[in-house]
């Protein structure tokens, strides 16, 4: 039973959900409790919401909705199983989870949505205004510029998305500079949970394809084998890229993908893909690049 002393946690059905999750949602994170009578994890999980509800003292609200008494509410939150846990804040739905959580996981969701709504709306749009400054002078190859933003916003309180962007983009930059060991130890000082942030999981991606196009350069350079075209333009791209000359690497892969994508099990497009994926989707080179690559592929 919730003590009826606690201001924090209420029930709501769909005709106060505007009022108890969305207008509220504006001043304060609401996390949303999505539960059945009849559904045994549910009795699980929500002692645990209310008792963390109360830990955090008024930082984070729960709403706790029954969906078979809200089935319309439910169907349009796209409720798909239970139990659901959502976070509201400013009126939108900023991070959930589905099924069951260790009390451990379940606290360091509410510490990121005490984080994220204890930000101001203007705040991360200035913080996503200096993150997209720096992103554009990586890619404009001012890495010492993008590097002393990026090292500017780590060292300020920031949410976890901006946070992840933000140790991404310095990593990028030391990969940009090949200080390798400097990356590692970057990674190695992370948090377990920005480790498995998308961002950062796409940096390890990055340094591993350059980890590896850096070893396949060097046993090519100790080779005394006759290179015929392909493998002329595959070490050749390879070298490109160590040397953060993108264009001319892409141009070397696209010539082999156009005279036989797959040749040499694809290699190819596999490297290509992944230096589009290092790159960003934004990226110009990355734009053109895919462009070009759709127009051999499918032509």
């Amino acid at each position: 039973m919730i003590n009826s002393s606690d201001n924090f946690i209420e029930d709501v059905d769909a005709t106060s959900f505007i009022d108890k999750v969305i207008k509220k949602s504006k001043s304060v994170g609401v996390i949303v409790d999505f539960w059945a009578p009849w559904c045994e994890p549910c009795k699980q999980i929500t002692p645990i919401l209310e008792q963390l509800t109360g830990q955090f003292n008024g930082k984070v609200n729960l709403v706790k909705i029954n969906i078979d008494e809200n089935q319309q509410l439910a169907q349009q939150l796209n409720i798909q199983s239970i139990p659901t846990v959502m976070a509201f804040y400013e009126g939108q739905p900023i991070n959930g989870f589905a099924g069951l959580k260790s009390p451990e996981e379940i606290k360091a969701f509410f510490e990121e949505v005490v984080s994220v709504s204890s930000v101001s709306a203007d705040l991360i749009d200035n913080l996503n205004k200096k993150l997209e400054s720096a992103e554009l002078f990586l890619e404009k190859k001012e890495v010492e510029k993008a590097m002393e933003i990026f090292s500017e916003l780590i060292a300020t309180e920031l949410p976890k998305k901006e946070m992840s962007r933000s140790m991404s983009g310095l990593g990028k930059c030391l990969l940009e500079m090949n200080k390798l060991e400097e990356l590692d130890d970057l990674l190695n000082q992370l948090e377990e949970d920005l480790k498995n942030s998308n961002e950062i999981k796409e940096l390890i991606e990055a340094k591993n394809f350059f980890s590896s196009i850096l070893e396949k350069s060097e046993a090519e350079s100790q080779s005394s084998n006759t290179l015929d075209d392909f493998e002329n333009k595959l070490k050749s791209s390879r070298k490109f890229i160590l040397e953060r000359n993108y264009d001319d690497a892409v141009d070397g892969y696209l010539f082999i993908i156009e005279k036989n994508s797959n040749w040499n099990d694809g290699v190819a497009k596999n490297e290509l893909l992944s230096l589009f994926s290092f790159l960003g989707n934004n990226n110009s080179v990355t734009i053109n690049g895919r462009s070009r690559l759709l127009n051999i592929l499918y032509k």
